[in-house]
């Protein structure tokens, strides 16, 4: 038997806000903000998720994670 991990505060907000991101509905994305019993804790998420994004990118590129938070620093680009 498999141990389950435990789904971080604030996570469901941080990928429902990305959705709606995604969605280009800036409506949605500041409803789940503003309704979310702990917008902090989704913001916390929102940058966990991203940090982990970029070094997956980082890895399929075959590239340091420092390179690539070095050129998203200088450009503003996302590597995806």
């Amino acid at each position: 038997m498999s141990a389950v991990a435990e789904v971080p505060v604030g996570f469901e907000a941080a990928i429902t806000m990305a959705e709606a991101a995604a969605s280009r509905n800036p409506t949605w994305w500041n409803e789940v903000r503003t309704h979310s019993d702990d917008a902090g804790a989704g913001e916390y998420c929102s940058s966990m998720l991203l940090g982990t994004l970029l070094q997956s990118a980082a890895h399929r590129l075959g590239v340091p994670a420092a390179d690539v938070w070095a050129h998203i620093r200088r450009t503003g680009e996302l590597p995806l």
